[in-house]
């Protein structure tokens, strides 16, 4: 394991709905830590899938607006950076 395979948000999608469909099923003991496993990678990997949605979505936002400012800080917000750790507005070079 540790590889990186590149799949579709769909495939997602469905192993998400998969594992909810076996939630109401009896389980071995090791196929319920099998099950809480693949949960908690695919919630790291929806949480990554929107954190680069709500970068692109900043980048592509006309520079000096409003929008991208509401953008870059939504962007911010989403990635747990601090309001602390932050510029005011958008540093451009």
């Amino acid at each position: 394991m540790g590889g990186k395979v590149q799949v579709t948000q769909d495939f997602l999608n469905g192993v998400k709905l998969l594992l909810e469909e076996l939630q109401g099923h009896p389980l071995d003991k090791p196929t319920k830590i099998l099950c809480k496993a693949l949960e908690s990678e695919l919630a790291t990997k929806f949480e990554a899938l929107e954190r680069r949605k709500a970068f692109t979505e900043y980048k592509k936002a006309q520079v000096g607006t409003e929008e991208r400012e509401n953008k870059r800080t939504a962007y911010l917000d989403h990635s747990g950076i601090h309001k602390d750790w932050r510029s005011q507005k958008e540093i451009h070079s």
